[in-house]
């Protein structure tokens, strides 16, 4: 195994751990802000969900450079993306670290996770048939924001909270309407696919 799939699979190794750091203690408290608790525990995940991204990065950079992209990159990479945009807004439905709290996290989420499962569907279609779908830029753009989101709530959601200036909120709600918007553009060019010969 190459090294771009070495750090694939390691940013699959550590979904786990990010889980697993929203059930670190409650009373592990770094200071208080306005009355309001901000939590190591959400630190620790926005930490390990950093980490990961950068792998995301790494991994690509390097497979680009190197000339080592293979089959299992192709399918590893973006899978363990979406693994790890799925934990972390599944783990936001439950755990209320966003400023103006996680009552429109599932809504979300499902929106999210749709949207990605349908735009595979649309990729094994074209597969089937011999055409391949390349990434688009509004795709890329969609990733992008959405772990910047995700990133702002985990790390300052408490901030902002305590502040009452819900700006993770705003930046998920666009990065929601990016990720609709890709998915209908993804829809638009790949029409053709869903007529009948």
């Amino acid at each position: 195994m190459n090294l771009p799939n070495k750090l694939t699979m390691l940013r699959i190794i550590m979904i786990p751990l990010f889980i697993a750091s929203f059930y670190l203690p409650e009373s592990w408290v770094l200071f208080t802000l306005n009355t309001h608790p901000i939590r190591l525990k959400y630190i620790i995940a926005a930490i390990i969900f950093l980490l990961a991204y950068v792998t995301d990065t790494l991994d690509g950079v390097i497979a680009r450079k190197r000339d080592l992209i293979t089959d299992f990159g192709k399918l590893m990479d973006p899978t363990a993306d979406k693994l790890l945009t799925a934990a972390a807004m599944i783990m936001l439905c439950r755990f209320p670290v966003m400023s103006m709290g996680n009552a429109l996290m599932p809504i979300f989420t499902v929106i999210v996770i749709a949207r990605e499962m349908f735009v595979s569907g649309i990729r094994q279609l074209a597969g089937s048939k011999g055409i391949v779908i390349a990434a688009k830029p509004i795709g890329k753009a969609k990733t992008t924001l959405q772990f910047a989101a995700l990133l702002c709530v985990l790390l300052l959601g408490q901030v902002f909270a305590a502040i009452r200036v819900p700006v993770d909120f705003i930046a998920v709600c666009a990065a929601v309407l990016l990720t609709i918007w890709s998915g209908i553009d993804y829809t638009v060019g790949a029409k053709e696919l869903f007529k009948d010969r």
